[in-house]
Parts: C-alpha cells; sequence; structure tokens
C-alpha cells in the first residue's frame, strides 16, 4: 500500500494578489515532507485532533467515469502521525450500510460522522464497523463536505447546507449554488462553492435567516474544493480543478498561492497541534504531507 517519497528543501509562498498583502506581519508557507501512494480516489483527509491519526476516505471508482456508482466499493483508511498508513481498510460498511463512495467527514462525541454517495452515515471511534445511517431531513441523495461543532453535523449537496444534531434532527440551513467544502471556527461558518461561474469563499449565517456572504474573490479561483482554518484565522483552501492551494489571510482580501501542480487536491486536513497539513490528490491516489510553517 504505502510508498514514501521525501521532497528536500521548503516551499515558500509563491504569489500575492490584492493590496493588503503588506497589513499582515506573518505568512504560512508548506514544507513538502512526503507522498504517500495507494489510495483509490482520496476525497478527503480528515485529523481527529484527540490523537493526530488521520482519515482518508477512499471513493474507489474504476474509472474517472465510475467514481459516483453505489457499488460498495468505498472506505476509509487511516494514517498515523505524519502520514504513515495504519490501516487500509479501517472502515468498510456492513452488507446493512455499505460505503459507497466516502467523501467529507468530521468528529462529534465519539463518532466519525462521514458523507457518502447515498446520505451522512456515522461509525463510533472505538468500533468502526458499527457503520449506521443519520437521517437528514429534507435531502434526497448523497453529500460532499462535512464539519461538526459541539452538537451539530454541517453538511454540503443538493445546492445547499443542511445541518443535524445526532439524532437526525434538523434540515436545510440554507441554499448554495455549489457548495463544496464547509468548516466551522470559533462559532462561525464557512463554506467554498466550486460552481463553474463563482468559486468563492462564503461566511454562512447561522441562524439561516441572512443569505451567505461571499469574500468577492471568485475570479481567482477555477473550482474551490476544501477549507481549513488556521489559528490566526487564515483560509487555507483547496482549487481542484486549478491544481492549486492557498492562504486567505484574516482580512479576507489578501490571497497567497502556496503550492501549485497538484493533481485535482481535494478535501485537505490539518493537524494544529503538529502543524501537519494532509492533502489528498483525487485521481492521482495520493496523499501529500506537508509541514505548516509560519513566517514572519
Amino acid at each position: 500500500m504505502e510508498k514514501l517519497h521525501y521532497f528536500p528543501g521548503v516551499l515558500t509562498l509563491l504569489m500575492v494578489f490584492g493590496s493588503s498583502a503588506t497589513s499582515f506581519a506573518e505568512t504560512w508557507s508548506l514544507e513538502p515532507l512526503r507522498s504517500v501512494e495507494g489510495f483509490q480516489i482520496p476525497e478527503c483527509a480528515e485529523v481527529n485532533p484527540a490523537n493526530g491519526t488521520v482519515y482518508v476516505s477512499n471513493i474507489f471508482g474504476v474509472t474517472r467515469d465510475t467514481f459516483k456508482a453505489l457499488d460498495s466499493n468505498g472506505y476509509i483508511s487511516t494514517l498515523e502521525i505524519g502520514g504513515k498508513v495504519k490501516k487500509v481498510k479501517a472502515i468498510e460498511g456492513t452488507k446493512k450500510v455499505p460505503i459507497h463512495g466516502a467523501f467529507g467527514s468530521c468528529f462529534l462525541d465519539g463518532y466519525l460522522y462521514f458523507n457518502d454517495l447515498n446520505g451522512l452515515k456515522r461509525c463510533p471511534l472505538d468500533k468502526p464497523s458499527a457503520v449506521e445511517v443519520v437521517a437528514v431531513p429534507g435531502a434526497d441523495h448523497g453529500f460532499n463536505d462535512a464539519t461538526c461543532d459541539a452538537n451539530h453535523v454541517y453538511v454540503t449537496g443538493s445546492n445547499a447546507i443542511f445541518r443535524v444534531n445526532a439524532k437526525g434532527e434538523g434540515g436545510k440551513l440554507v441554499d448554495l449554488k455549489g457548495a463544496n467544502g464547509v468548516k466551522c471556527w470559533q462559532g462561525k461558518l464557512f463554506a467554498a462553492t466550486s460552481d463553474a461561474e463563482r468559486s468563492d469563499l462564503y461566511e454562512i449565517d447561522l441562524t439561516g435567516e441572512k443569505p451567505p456572504m461571499a469574500f468577492g474573490l471568485a475570479p481567482q479561483f477555477v473550482g474551490l474544493d476544501g477549507v481549513e482554518i488556521l489559528e490566526d484565522g487564515t483560509f487555507l483552501i483547496t482549487d481542484c480543478r486549478g491544481h492549486k492551494v492557498y492562504t486567505i489571510a484574516p482580512d479576507r482580501k489578501t490571497v497567497t498561492l502556496v503550492v501549485e501542480g497538484l493533481e485535482y487536491p481535494a478535501d485537505l486536513g490539518v493537524d494544529h497541534r503538529r502543524n501537519l497539513v494532509y492533502i489528498p490528490q483525487f485521481f492521482q491516489g495520493t496523499v501529500e504531507v506537508y509541514r505548516l510553517k509560519k513566517e514572519g
């Protein structure tokens, strides 16, 4: 399964967009550490903050045209801290509740919640074989990304964001065309869109009463996927169709290119305690591991 490639040197900040780049004394860079091979269309890398274990969702499409099939072939791998494979098929689903194509995931109250092609599912972290379906009222098919706060799971799909609690109570929070990556942070919710006409980052009103508020950066991106938020409020995002990784400063205007040349970088995960970043390359079948470094 595992084949590690090590890269010398540090990948520094490459390009800055916006007029306020000098207003922030601190910037971020990603130093490449290794590339872990052998995954089957890895879509999401989610870090368990309790112990640093990385959960990698595998869609397992046979070809690029079959990655949305309900074929019961999906699974979730686990990695040790730093990227060494712990177990290839740590979560496989069951005959009663199979995994067809695992996407975004998050942790809540001892469970791993993850999206599948036909709905939201979860399993206890201490009993990964006990996969079960979580109802999402008002949704008629599967979802893409997921994020959790202290009480809820938020998922994207059907050009909308849905919110449910552990009992499956809730429903659609807000409409958002092309909703993809989603992240809770300090009582706020943010979402990235992959809409071909407008790929941008948005702040979402948790009451659902106000429309999503765009950052206004759409002309700079091709098709965003994952979003993470660093300790100072900097956004770390993957532009899947643009094959790049960017930061957006806390001013929500200054965009910095930190990695380029990746093949479909998908839903990334950050180990904030150890300053590690894990980025799946969707059709490349690898997870790229980086050291997150603060400059300035």
